[in-house]
């Protein structure tokens, strides 16, 4: 009663209060928005290349579909860029085969990091219909042979998990007509593995339609690695032949997706042999004993074949020739000057004992050639210094053959101990081995006593730390070479930051020389921008000491750099750019110069740069002087793949070729191939010169490695990284 009537006294009071209606406030429920997969992506902004391709074959819409669950394996811009621009516009063309490859990035339902990583060394079922592996390669999780670089990517209606390359999806088996024999036989480039396997009676066997097999085939590149007496000594040693035949050999049918699962694991092989499967998560390629697997899953009516680049020799003893690495090195002729260092030093007398193994990186006539005379002179007049050199090219105690350094070369550390007691590094570019950055041309030449690896280049012993005394700006303060870098560091206000003895760096040093490339409005442009020169020069520091040996070790990986960009680490071999029909430069590895190519006016001819071009963002050469320096013109739209070689527009429209942003001439006086008269005219004009191999951070050339200082190391490069 009393509640009721105190009721009853605040609704009167209430009335006498407000004899108006009383207001009402609705209150709207914010609007539920929901993030797709492919709104994921759009907002990124890294997988431009991925959304439209989406959009070209209508996945977009299946992907934006809020009542479905997918989860998306997503290759970055970068990846796709890897695939090459003409690949691109071409998938974009075929909606059909661009369809097949982005659902080859799709599984059905929500499959998170967790669960992705708990099923490695399985295959899962993508939406495409074909099977994915999943493996882990040390604490990254591996997609066939892509590397998983971001994951749980969390959206509305799925999950993403972001990839380093794009993923192509298996060859269909089909229908095949011929067996494994057959199928080398009509190949055409595996002639000495037919050889081999008819002198071993092999060829029967693996022609038995009864049974099925996975031949992991050498090609005929690969067989003549091993050089011609190694393969007329197995081939009159059919046992032994036989034992490294089986070894490349498995019982069964193993396509490549699960080869890809086997990845840290090792396949027992006809022979009874172990070999290793591993992916080589910098290359993406899957090896097997060491060699590469450059073409995958060709079906044959009893199994299937993947060709490799190199002969699977394992442990396997090749039998004794009857000369020790001396004599192999003497009889074959091309070793003179190496042979003469030996002598001089001393070491062809331990080179000649047969009580042990070695294995030897053996540099060329040719490739001694390459460090001139007066310095082979010097060397041979300095016995102490030439035997440290000689010695960093031997391993001492072991016979390490092609797959051997390979599987080095495919493995985590790469590197290997040398006679002189410093670490070199094994790397690769594609299928071809480097040792640091020569380049192998024959590998597995055989020795009673170890085995040659013929090289391209004299490898020099790493640069001593020794003790520094100087920090990195310091250094860069103390060589005029240096005087734009500094002002850059100093506008950027991170002098300090490079001072700094508490911490480690590693600086790529650009030179006046590589700043000078930059038009010089540009470059007072991006000195005045405080934000944008401090970006581009943080591209040149990595937060860790990073010594030339690591960094050939590095070959073909991505480097964080302290500004949070990755900057690629690459050894290029300029010789392996072979001259077609249609290129416009060519490159002349024995001179090591650039010089017209087929596709140019004059083929063959000298090409020089003009110093005057410096700071331009053109060509200077015009009207007169193009008619005593003729422009290499481009006139077909595209120019050579050479790293590098690029494209500039001239005052009258036309476009000229162009190295590292220096635009090429030939020069009116030369007359014959080989010709050099332009070198030095005026002191401007000058040979375009390049080393037949290059250690280059983001395409820019290494061109001096490990000035060590107290907080760090700094190496050279002839560009500015700016991309």
């Amino acid at each position: 009663m009393i509640i009721t009537a105190f009721a009853s006294v605040m609704f009167l009071q209430a009335c006498d209060d407000d004899s108006s209606s009383p207001t009402v406030t609705v209150v709207e429920p914010e609007p539920v928005t929901t993030t797709t997969i492919v709104d994921a992506a759009v907002a990124n902004g890294s997988f431009t290349t991925l959304v439209t391709a989406l959009e070209a074959t209508g996945l977009d819409e299946t992907l934006a579909d809020e009542s479905a669950t997918f989860t998306v394996f997503a290759p970055t811009d970068d990846a796709f860029a890897l695939l090459g621009e003409d690949t691109i516009n071409g998938l974009l063309a075929d909606t059909d085969t661009l369809s097949d490859i982005l659902t080859y990035h799709v599984i059905s339902g929500a499959v998170d990091s967790t669960a992705a990583v708990a099923s490695a060394g399985q295959t899962v079922d993508m939406v495409n219909g074909d099977k994915l592996a999943l493996s882990l390669s040390g604490d990254s999780l591996l997609v066939n042979t892509a590397t998983v670089t971001a994951t749980d990517i969390q959206t509305d209606n799925g999950i993403i998990h972001v990839i380093d390359a794009v993923l192509i999806p298996p060859a269909d088996m089909g229908m095949p007509t011929a067996n494994i024999v057959d199928t080398a036989v009509g190949a055409g480039s595996f002639n000495t593995l037919v050889a081999a396997l008819q002198a071993t009676g092999l060829d029967a066997v693996l022609a038995d339609e009864s049974t099925t097999y996975t031949v992991f085939a050498p090609t005929d590149d690969a067989f003549a690695m091993l050089g011609e007496e190694t393969i007329a000594t197995l081939l009159e040693n059919p046992e032994v032949l036989s034992s490294i035949l089986l070894q490349h050999v498995v019982a069964g049918s193993v396509d490549s997706v699960t080869a890809f699962t086997l990845n840290g694991m090792a396949a027992e092989t006809a022979s009874g042999a172990m070999v290793d499967i591993m992916i080589n998560a910098d290359t993406d390629m899957l090896t097997v004993g060491g060699a590469n697997v450059v073409t995958k899953d060709i079906y044959t009516t009893n199994g299937v074949i993947h060709v490799i680049d190199a002969v699977i020799v394992g442990d396997v003893e090749v039998p004794m020739t009857g000369n020790t690495i001396v004599d192999v090195a003497v009889g074959a002729g091309s070793f003179t000057t190496l042979v003469a260092a030996l002598q001089a030093t001393g070491l062809d007398t331990v080179l000649a004992d047969d009580s042990t193994d070695f294995t030897v990186f053996a540099p060329t006539d040719a490739a001694f050639a390459k460090l001139g005379d007066e310095t082979i002179q010097a060397l041979l007049a300095d016995p102490d210094t030439l035997s440290n050199i000689l010695l960093y090219h031997v391993i001492s105690g072991s016979k390490v053959m092609a797959d051997g350094a390979l599987a080095v070369a495919n493995s985590m550390d790469k590197k290997v101990e040398m006679a002189n007691g410093d670490m070199a590094a094994l790397s690769l570019t594609g299928s071809q081995l480097f040792i640091n950055d020569s380049a192998v041309s024959a590998a597995d030449v055989g020795a009673d006593n170890g085995v040659i690896h013929v090289i391209d280049s004299v490898i020099l012993p790493p640069a001593m730390k020794g003790e520094p005394t100087q920090s990195i700006v310091d250094v860069a303060l103390a060589d005029e070479n240096f005087s734009t870098l500094v002002a850059a560091l100093t506008a950027a206000d991170l002098v300090d930051t490079l001072a700094d003895e508490s911490a480690t760096f590693t600086v790529f040093a650009p030179t006046n020389a590589a700043f000078s490339k930059i038009d010089s409005t540009v470059l007072s442009g991006l000195l005045a921008d405080t934000d944008a020169l401090t970006a581009v020069l943080l591209k040149h520091v990595v937060a860790a000491e990073i010594g030339s040996v690591d960094a050939y070790a590095a070959n073909g990986a991505m480097v964080g750099t302290v500004g949070g960009d990755n900057v690629s680490v690459s050894i290029v071999n300029f010789a392996t750019y072979q001259d077609g029909m249609a290129e416009e430069v060519a490159y002349d590895a024995i001179n090591e110069r650039f010089v017209g190519g087929m596709g140019s006016t004059m083929a063959g001819m000298s090409l020089y740069v003009f110093d005057t071009d410096l700071g331009t963002s053109g060509s200077a050469c015009n009207d007169t002087c193009a008619t005593n320096w003729p422009p290499l013109l481009v006139t077909d739209g595209s120019v050579t793949a050479i790293p590098g070689v690029s494209t500039v527009m001239r005052d009258d429209g036309t476009m000229q070729a162009t190295y590292l942003g220096r635009p090429l001439y030939f020069f009116a006086g030369d007359e014959a191939a080989g010709d050099t008269n332009g070198q030095g005219v005026g002191d401007v004009w000058f040979l375009a010169e390049q080393s037949q191999t290059s250690l280059q951070v983001q395409g820019s050339n290494v061109v001096t490695k490990d000035i060590y200082t107290t907080n760090g190391v700094i190496h050279v490069i002839d560009t500015v990284i700016t991309d």
